[in-house]
């Protein structure tokens, strides 16, 4: 893929339309429509999970028919009359669903009806129409793949006439909560959608400008100012998102920019908006949707998913901060002034009633152990009520855009986790799930480590032409069962695939989060990648790191947590000053070398590791006459000087 400075962002996925007019107002309030319902169901009548997931995928379904094209054009094309069509058949496959969904119970995969299979290849078929128009092509082939092998797939050697599973049965299957209505998607209905929600009402009550205001109120006067508000606004508003290229064509627009102006290049500036905006799905509480599948297929709750998460996203995004901050050393930069940041006392006394959504979620996750949607709602709850205290007010006009563009936000989610469900269905119904699982077993030995580097590979291959919650969805179904079959506790398993799925991408060769910042800052594609992979190097071993002491996701004694923590800690700084060849002052390649051996020791979260490799830390530090304090100070003066 090759982009330029003047290539829409649109370009990276399917183009979707600009829709104005009538049209706008139709899909206006399909998304209306389809929102309430779903608050409904959610909050005061839950009806049967097949009837809801139906539901929610016809929702979505309809709106990406009509605002997104069947092929690449004009962003203000109008939904032709084939749109309409298909979307009324998808809306009439989900309406059979819920009029004959206790009479399908005993017919899926044995005895289908004829209207059984005409709508289940309705919706088979325009389930993988829309996710090629939302998300490309990969998704929606590799799907295909999936059903041919169903019924391809069992054939004897040399019998090229023999069958697998007949299209009935696949069919039927499918159109099930064994296939398109499986966990994913159920995933997407019950939480994603309120979380969703919940960031759509942050939008609307200016939450956004006020996380990158205050930010920049904090971070903007320090060298390298604007990147380090690009780490945190990208880290916070990520996090809700769920979606690092959405993130990055949304705050980028505004970082990007200034760390230009500031004096990094614009691959750097393009890479650091990348790596902070990838990392939002790693940070708790949100974690875009992967938490909810996760605790969907483990069973193991939500709070502690977020928990065990808190430490590496935590040292994810403390290494980008060092890398941001060394290289604005290199390279002799200052903070902004003084008088061009917003004051951080007015910041809070006009708009910090914003964050107390944030901790009522919290709060209510965390203290009251509520469950995901009814934090949500508490949170969302909070936000229309505190809204009235400051300049954006949520009224009438404002709940219903934000209930809307929440809908219109769902296509590419439900269709990805549909198409998901797809492959996770030919997985049990082909039993492929495990013999995927005993390969790997089989390839890697026995040996976990050998294990551990195919999972990532991957987690890493899948990650680069499928979305994240597909990719994880996937390796989740396939690889996951391998690892714990090795020895490897449930969490730390599925922690382990959800953070490659993840940072594929920033994983060259196909990176779209930094192919979104390319085209922001106007940068070589492949140059910001690579920038990207480093920046976000951490990410690679901090899965690694967890995966040899549960230490790191806070199980154990608090002792050796805190040992294991600090370590970690300095081995992210000398891991900093190793890819960056900077610290205090810069650092030759021997340094630089040694510095990076000495983080891997660290990060290890083993003593007998940890100790030669403090020891190394210090003794470069020595012989490299590098004094902190006199660095620190340095700094703090070239800050005064720039005000």
């Amino acid at each position: 893929m090759v982009l330029n400075k003047d290539m829409r962002l649109d370009d990276l996925e399917k183009q979707q339309r600009e829709l104005v007019g009538i049209y706008g107002k139709i899909v206006f309030v399909i998304g209306v429509v389809f929102g309430i319902y779903q608050l409904f169901i959610l909050t005061i009548y839950p009806i049967d999970p097949w009837v809801f997931r139906a539901i929610h995928f016809a929702g979505a379904g309809v709106i990406a028919f009509l605002t997104y094209s069947a092929f690449k054009g004009s962003t203000t094309a109008r939904p032709t009359i084939t749109d309409f069509v298909l979307a009324v058949l998808l809306l009439s496959s989900s309406v059979y669903v819920a009029f004959t969904y206790t009479e399908m119970l005993d017919r899926v995969g044995v005895a289908p009806t004829r209207w059984d299979l005409f709508f289940g290849a309705v919706a088979l078929l325009g389930l993988l129409e829309i996710t090629r128009r939302t998300t490309g092509w990969a998704l929606p082939v590799l799907g295909v793949v999936f059903l041919g092998y169903a019924y391809w797939g069992n054939m004897f050697p040399g019998d090229l006439w023999h069958k697998g599973y007949s299209w009935d049965r696949i069919i039927s299957y499918m159109f099930s909560m064994d296939g398109i209505y499986n966990i994913p998607l159920g995933v997407s209905a019950n939480y994603v959608f309120i979380f969703i929600l919940f960031g759509s009402f942050l939008e609307v009550s200016g939450c956004g400008k006020f996380f990158i205001d205050l930010a920049y109120s904090i971070a903007g006067r320090f060298r390298g100012g604007p990147a380090k508000v690009s780490v945190i606004s990208s880290a916070m508003m990520g996090s809700v998102s769920g979606s690092a290229v959405a993130n990055v064509a949304s705050t980028g627009a505004f970082t990007i920019p200034l760390m230009k102006r500031v004096g990094y290049k614009p691959a750097f500036a393009g890479a650091v908006e990348a790596v902070a905006s990838t990392g939002g799905q790693i940070l708790p509480p949100v974690m875009g949707a992967g938490a909810f599948i996760m605790a969907d297929i483990t069973g193991i709750s939500y709070s502690t998913i977020i928990i065990a998460a808190i430490i590496p996203a935590l040292l994810y995004f403390l290494a980008v901060i060092f890398m941001v901050d060394f290289e604005a050393g290199k390279l002799g930069l200052v903070g902004l002034p003084k008088s061009e940041l917003p004051n951080a006392k007015n910041i809070l006394k006009e708009r910090g009633v914003l964050l107390i959504p944030l901790l009522v979620m919290l709060f209510s996750l965390l203290v009251l152990k509520n469950s995901p949607v009814r934090a949500a709602i508490l949170s969302i709850g909070s936000l229309i009520v505190l809204s009235w205290f400051t300049k954006n007010k949520i009224m009438f006009s404002q709940f219903f855009t934000s209930v809307s563009n929440a809908m219109k936000s769902m296509a590419s989610i439900a269709a990805t986790t549909a198409c998901a469900g797809i492959i996770i269905g030919v997985f049990s119904l082909t039993g492929l799930g495990a013999k995927i699982a005993a390969f790997i077993i089989a390839l890697s030995g026995g040996n976990l480590v050998i294990a551990l580097v195919l999972v990532m590979l991957l987690c890493l291959l899948l990650g680069m032409g499928l979305p994240t919650v597909a990719a994880y969805a996937l390796a989740a179904s396939t690889v996951a069962p391998a690892l714990v079959d090795m020895g490897v506790p449930l969490l730390a398993a599925h922690l382990f695939i959800f953070y490659y799925a993840c940072i594929s991408t920033i994983t060259p060769p196909v990176c779209l989060s930094a192919f979104a910042g390319a085209a922001i800052a106007g940068a070589p594609p492949m140059r910001v990648g690579w920038l990207a992979m480093k920046l976000g190097i951490t990410s690679f071993i901090i899965p690694f790191m967890f995966m040899m002491d549960k230490t790191l996701l806070l199980q154990g004694e608090p002792v050796n947590i805190l040992i294991d923590v600090f370590t970690a800690l300095i081995g992210i700084i000398a891991l900093s000053a190793g890819a960056e060849g900077f610290l205090v002052r810069k650092i030759n390649w021997v340094s630089r070398t040694l510095f990076l051996v000495s983080a891997i020791l660290l990060m290890a979260p083993k003593i007998w590791l940890s100790v030669p490799g403090l020891i190394l830390f210090l003794t470069l530090c020595y012989f490299n006459s590098i004094n902190l304090t006199k660095g620190v100070c340095s700094q703090v003066k070239a800050v005064e000087n720039s005000n």
